[in-house]
């Protein structure tokens, strides 16, 4: 039987969260699982992903064939390193998995955007202008 790791689907409508189930590969995505190994929601600022370390590890170890979005929460989760690890027979005793930092991705400014930059940049970099205090006039005689 070639089982796979995946996820399956629950929650409310419009609020989908999901189970990270081992499974073989000819059932469908609501079916009957052989074992539950995490759980992730997508719906939070931070999306919380949860994985039984030891228990992914072994189903890896047996062969199981993780989905690419349950790989790539498997990476960010730092549970691949360690797999690879034991793949290339180094013992990974006492350690545990590292998170990995979420990528911050940065827009590139518009053009209004950039033209305020420069303008507040120019701004800055001109002196200020220098206002005298009015000089005192001398008395005149008349």
């Amino acid at each position: 039987m070639a089982t796979v790791i995946r996820l399956s689907r629950f929650g409310k409508r419009h609020h989908a969260v999901y189970r990270v189930v081992v499974i073989d590969n000819r059932k469908a995505r609501d079916a009957e699982f052989i074992e539950q190994v995490g759980f992730y929601d997508p719906n939070l600022k931070v999306p919380d992903v949860k994985f039984d370390q030891e228990k992914v590890l072994k189903w890896l170890g047996v062969g199981a064939q993780p989905s690419d979005t349950v790989a790539s929460l498997l990476r960010q989760q730092g549970i691949m390193d360690l797999f690879h690890e034991l793949k290339a027979n180094r013992s990974i005793e006492g350690k545990t998995a590292v998170v990995k930092a979420p990528k911050v991705s940065k827009k590139a400014a518009g053009p209004k955007a950039k033209a305020r930059l420069a303008a507040e940049k120019a701004a800055k970099e001109a002196p200020a202008p220098v206002v005298e205090a009015p000089a005192e006039e001398a008395p005149t005689e008349a």
